[in-house]
């Protein structure tokens, strides 16, 4: 016998995604897909200080719950603000009454699911805890053969909700956009990730770039590795660009026509913003964290090791989208 739909009609649902940019851009799709499904229903969203750019601006949220994870604070002071902030949050949660929980986490999280847990929502949609109990009564299966954007859609499968062609979203304010309008004929070279086996050497960088019979070439990095790109930049016709912040940044790129990185958030702000990503990618599952539309852009060592990846690959690849974007 066929399963029956959960009809959410005039339920408040509440969706949490406490974790990365990256992460959160990748669920937008299904959050548009769920307004669309339910337009009149209150759904709202629990994030944190680190990714709220990510859902900033959001047309299909209506109230966003934003706090600052403790260990992100420094000093004893800072940490109890926090710790006040978060508290703050989970009193109004509770004051909501939700129908629906949502946590859209593709690795079990006990802070997740907290946010579940204080509420007395009928249905909780999470994945199992292999380590321990848990109080979801919707299990998500997880299957990392799939793109997270996929994930997110099995999480609302239960209530209707499919893929229907939904883009991710990112909001960049039209001041940083303009800010960089100049560049909008460039590359640029993302140079940054945070995990060692995602790190690309300088000399690589160098090579590939003075390789190119190229003008408008392009630098951008987080702040730990400015130096690195002056670096580069000294050794290329490249222009090292330091941006202030990730909206900033997310500026630059929308200007750009094509955008080559390493793994990070700025690897899924691109897309979301129509801008074809070129990824050199390290020990990530790209699988299920490809920059979502340009998976054939990928390039990947079997080593997993990001700078295995030869300088030569990366040229080859830039050369023959140049020619024909």
């Amino acid at each position: 016998m066929r399963k029956l739909m959960v009809d959410l009609n005039k339920k408040k649902i509440l969706l949490v995604r406490n974790d990365n940019v990256g992460d959160l851009i990748c669920t937008t799709p299904a959050i548009e897909a769920l307004r669309k499904k339910y337009p009149d229903n209150q759904i709202d969203i629990v994030v944190n200080s680190y990714n709220y750019s990510a859902i900033d601006k959001n047309p299909f949220v209506d109230k966003l719950y934003c706090y600052t994870k403790p260990k992100h604070k420094k000093g004893f002071f800072g940490k109890v603000k926090a710790a006040l902030g978060k508290l703050a949050i989970i009193i109004n949660i509770i004051k909501e009454k939700y129908d629906v929980v949502v946590v859209f986490r593709s690795d079990y999280s006990k802070s997740a699911e907290l946010f579940s847990n204080i509420t007395n929502a009928r249905y909780k949609v999470g994945v199992k805890n292999l380590k321990g109990k848990d109080n979801f009564n919707i299990h998500i299966p997880v299957d990392n053969t799939k793109h997270e954007v996929e994930f997110c859609f099995d999480c609302l499968k239960e209530f209707g909700v499919n893929y229907d062609n939904e883009n991710i979203f990112f909001y960049v304010p039209k001041e940083y956009v303009e800010k960089y309008v100049k560049y909008n004929n460039a590359i640029l070279f993302h140079i940054s990730s945070r995990r060692e086996n995602n790190k690309y050497k300088n000399e690589k960088f160098i090579k590939i770039i003075n390789s190119l019979a190229l003008e408008n070439i392009l630098i951008s990095a987080e702040p730990e590795d400015f130096l690195n790109a002056e670096l580069i930049a000294k050794k290329t016709n490249a222009k090292f660009i330091k941006t202030s912040s990730l909206i900033d940044l997310a500026g630059l790129i929308k200007n750009v026509k094509l955008f080559v990185t390493l793994d990070g958030g700025a690897m899924h702000v691109a897309p979301a913003l129509g801008v074809k990503t070129i990824s050199i990618s390290g020990e990530t599952n790209m699988d299920k964290w490809y920059p979502w539309g340009y998976k054939d852009l990928v390039i990947q060592d079997s080593t997993k090791i990001a700078n295995n990846i030869k300088n030569e690959d990366v040229s080859d690849i830039i050369n023959k989208l140049m020619e024909i974007i």
